[in-house]
């Protein structure tokens, strides 16, 4: 059952899954990707409950997060909200996993927090994009934006964005549809997506990254079709200690298609 803490303006849903082990001090925080939401760890928090207790959380205005389009949506601003959460709950420090768009987030947690956070886990993460183009900038002063942000998702449809983000589209259910489909029921995520656009910060620069000391792995698949994995070599050239785990038959979607190899490894390390 989801939680919310309030975060100048947002109100943040997240979830909080005790370690099955008594006593335990481990910590690990999971992000999700752009347009996806928690849900998308379900197969992965029971596992890590083993040795972790467990942080989910949506980042607005995805899942059950708050959609307003007069908040902020900079990256930079998001990390600040992760850090709120951890004080509240007393949290000092903790891994950090993320996907995607919430892999870029866990880097800047890591540059911006390096005390707060003991470890990177990144799958598939965003890096080296620049700031919007000229498209998305003009998206976000246009008024009628919001319309066309949802005829886009309308006509490309949950479907396929989930078989262009997975190696093998037999995984997807009619649950995962509706999970997935859920949260653009609600008309006023487009509005929110559109502002994301507007606020949307560059990925964190070369000089940045190289100034992360943390351990660092990173996982990407073979068959990604949205971020290629050669991008995970550029990586490894200014992250002083990280290192570049290749997955087979693997596209975009790694915590849906390699959940048991993800938890796996974080129950070793």
């Amino acid at each position: 059952m989801g939680r919310y803490f309030w975060f100048k303006g947002h109100a943040i849903c997240y979830e909080f899954h005790p370690s099955s082990l008594a006593n335990s001090d481990h910590y690990i925080v999971l992000l999700h990707g752009f347009l996806a939401s928690k849900y998308c760890f379900r197969q992965l928090i029971s596992p890590l409950q083993r040795k972790y207790h467990v942080l989910t959380i949506d980042i607005p205005p995805f899942g059950d997060s708050s959609k307003s389009k007069e908040c902020l949506y900079e990256y930079d601003h998001i990390v600040k909200a992760i850090v709120f959460l951890l004080d509240q709950l007393g949290i000092d420090k903790t891994e950090i996993l993320g996907h995607s768009m919430g892999g870029q987030i866990a880097l800047r947690c890591g540059y911006f927090y390096p005390e707060r956070f003991s470890k990177l886990i990144l799958l598939s993460p965003c890096c080296f994009m620049q700031q919007s183009p000229l498209f998305a900038k003009t998206m976000g002063w246009n008024p009628y934006a919001p319309f066309i942000a949802r005829g886009l998702l309308r006509h490309k449809g949950v479907l396929e964005i989930l078989r262009h983000c997975l190696y093998d589209d037999t995984l997807i259910t009619d649950e995962m549809l509706q999970k997935y489909k859920q949260p653009f029921l609600n008309r006023e995520i487009y509005p929110s997506i559109v502002t994301w656009l507007k606020d949307h910060q560059e990925d964190l620069h070369e000089e940045q990254l190289q100034k992360i000391m943390h351990d660092c792995t990173i996982f990407w698949g073979k068959q990604d079709l949205i971020l290629p994995y050669t991008l995970g070599y550029e990586l490894l050239k200014f992250l002083k200690n990280a290192k570049l785990i290749l997955l087979d038959e693997t596209g975009h979607f790694i915590p849906e298609e390699k959940p048991n190899y993800i938890q796996a490894y974080l129950l070793q390390s």
